[in-house]
C-alpha cells in the first residue's frame, strides 16, 4: 500500500481509509495499555479515546505525513494513560476525602442524618429545575472538575458566559434553600 495515498485518504475523511487504520492500530494499542494498566478492564474505551483524538488532531492538521502515523497515534496514547492515572489519583483523593467526611458523619444523630438526606432531596430537584445550559455547567464544574475554559470550550460559549450562568445559577438555588428555610 502507498503510504502517501493513503495519508491522502486519511486526510479527506475516506472511511474505508479510516477502517483500516484502526484495524491496523486497534490490537496494538489495545496491547499498549493492558501492558500498562493492571486490572483495568475498560481498555476499549482508552483506544476509543486515542483514536477519537488521533482524528481530531488529523482535521486540526497536527500530523505532518504518513510517516508520523505511529508515532502520533502513540504519542496520544501515551498521553490518554497519563490522563487515565491522572483521573484515577483524583478519584481515589475524592474517595478518602468522602471516607474521612462519612467517619466525621457517622457520630451524627438519625435526625441529623435523615435532614442532610432531604437536604441532599431538595438540591437534586432544584438541579433538575435550571436550564439544561446550567445543569451542564454545573455538573461539568462541581463533578467532572473542568475549569471554566475547558467548560467554555466544550459548550461553544464565553467563558465569561459560563462563569456568570454558573453563578446566576447558584444564587437560585441558594435563594430557594433560603426560602424554604432548608439552611
Amino acid at each position: 500500500m502507498d503510504e502517501e495515498r493513503f495519508f491522502a485518504r486519511l486526510r479527506a475523511g475516506d472511511p474505508q481509509a479510516q477502517k483500516e487504520l484502526i484495524q491496523t492500530f486497534n490490537p496494538r494499542i489495545f496491547v499498549y495499555f493492558r501492558n500498562r494498566i493492571k486490572g483495568e478492564s475498560s481498555y476499549e474505551d482508552l483506544v476509543q479515546e486515542v483514536f477519537s483524538a488521533f482524528f481530531h488532531g488529523l482535521d486540526q492538521g497536527k500530523l505532518a505525513g504518513a510517516d508520523w502515523i505511529a508515532p502520533f497515534i502513540f504519542g496520544i496514547a501515551r498521553r490518554v494513560m497519563y490522563n487515565y492515572f491522572y483521573r484515577q489519583k483524583k478519584s481515589n483523593d475524592i474517595q478518602k476525602n468522602i471516607c474521612a467526611q462519612c467517619e466525621l458523619s457517622s457520630s451524627f444523630s438519625e435526625a441529623e442524618r435523615l435532614d442532610n438526606e432531604k437536604l441532599g432531596q431538595v438540591l437534586s430537584g432544584l438541579i433538575q429545575k435550571l436550564p439544561r445550559i446550567d445543569r451542564e455547567i454545573l455538573d461539568a464544574f462541581y463533578f467532572q472538575e473542568r475549569k471554566i475554559g475547558e467548560i467554555a470550550d466544550m459548550t461553544g460559549r464565553s467563558p465569561h458566559y459560563v462563569s456568570v450562568r454558573k453563578e446566576r445559577a447558584l444564587k437560585k438555588i441558594r435563594a430557594e434553600i433560603s426560602r424554604k428555610n432548608l439552611y
